[in-house]
């Protein structure tokens, strides 16, 4: 198989020729090791290059404006974004920064805010890059964000969680900015030549769900599901990330058109076996190698255990991805990245010829 189908067939439960792998690269010292040089802003063409060199199928390729676009620098390490978020940057945040400050924090501020346009020339300027160059046929998978994790750039989390009590309709009035804006993201992206396209929905921390079922349901599972919908209708697979303990919402995003479920945080209780019990015939299953503990502290040898562990739990008729529980970080050294997807490789082929 080559990578896109292979990609395709495990997102869709099917069993391909071997196990798939897929990771978000947010090391720039991994580029410098395995294409020659540190990108400086994440870019398709080197992304593609550096998945291609740890062997992956997939790559993500964000459509611009997923984290900001021509952002104004305010100071050496601080910039305001073109929604109007305040971030600074640090050595370990490349490439997605922490946001200092943000643009909506009242009614007033809602009436006076304007949201950046997803038409502006450019947008998909890396997706078609990655498209035109010597990709392999990896698959191209377009970044798009869910209207939680848009309401939490442009209100912070403290500001919603008041806003739930006091204004709840503020909050809805941002989830809708935001679908407005990456409806058309995920239509362009598509257009371009992604694939598949990621929603990115943060909804847990490492001990349980960020907000009560009731708020949850009410106010962000709605305006969630409606942007799902319309990525599923472009005929393209929705892959769903979502960080932390989730399970109490896995039920009502079963009812989704959700495809497959990224990264099954270990840390935070998301069991691989369970969520293969409970959820194997419902999504593909994206992630789970420990990025916390096993992949920047352990061994090459424990790194290999792990994936291999993976591999037998979920990998059974087929709908599993490999990839870390969330990404690969400067914490993480540069040989158990390369033992994990060298294992996983090998491994994940013998498993299914076996």
């Amino acid at each position: 198989m080559k990578r896109k189908e292979r990609f395709l067939t495990a997102v869709k439960l099917g069993q391909p020729d071997r196990v798939p792998l897929f990771d978000f690269l947010f090391q720039e010292p991994l580029y410098e090791a395995l294409i020659g040089h540190r990108p400086g802003s994440y870019n398709g063409p080197d992304a593609v290059r550096c998945a291609l060199a740890l062997d992956h199928d997939g790559v993500w390729i964000p459509f611009g404006g997923f984290t900001g676009y021509k952002p104004k620098y305010l100071a050496e390490d601080i910039y305001q974004d073109e929604w109007g978020t305040i971030y600074q940057k640090t050595p370990s945040s490349w490439p997605i920064d922490a946001p200092v400050d943000y643009p909506i924090k009242s009614r007033a501020d809602l009436a006076r805010y304007r949201p950046p346009d997803p038409t502006l020339p450019g947008r998909t300027a890396e997706i078609i890059a990655a498209r035109d160059m010597d990709n392999d046929d990896i698959a191209l998978l377009g970044g798009t964000q869910g209207p939680l994790t848009t309401a939490w750039l442009l209100m912070g989390y403290e500001n919603i969680s008041y806003a739930l009590y006091d204004d709840p309709g503020l909050v809805s009035e941002v989830c809708r900015i935001s679908n407005d804006f990456f409806k058309e993201a995920a239509r362009r992206a598509v257009e371009a030549g992604c694939v598949a396209v990621w929603v990115s929905e943060d909804l847990g921390s490492s001990s349980g769900g960020l907000f009560s079922l009731e708020h949850y349901r009410r106010y962000f599972l709605p305006p969630c599901a409606e942007l799902v919908e319309y990525v599923h209708s472009l005929g393209v697979p929705v892959l769903f990330h979502s960080c932390g303990h989730i399970k109490p919402y896995l039920p009502d995003l079963a009812q989704t058109k959700i495809a497959a479920v990224h990264p099954l945080q270990r840390t935070a209780g998301m069991d691989l076996r369970t969520m293969k019990e409970q959820y194997g015939k419902r999504w593909c299953l994206i992630g789970n190698i420990d990025s916390s503990r096993t992949l920047p502290y352990g061994t090459p040898e424990e790194v290999a255990a792990e994936v291999q562990e993976a591999i037998d739990i979920a990998a059974p008729g087929g709908g599993y991805i490999l990839a870390s529980d969330h990404s690969l970080h400067d914490g993480i050294p540069l040989a158990n990245i390369v033992e994990m997807f060298h294992v996983g490789a090998e491994y994940g082929r013998a498993f299914y010829q076996s």
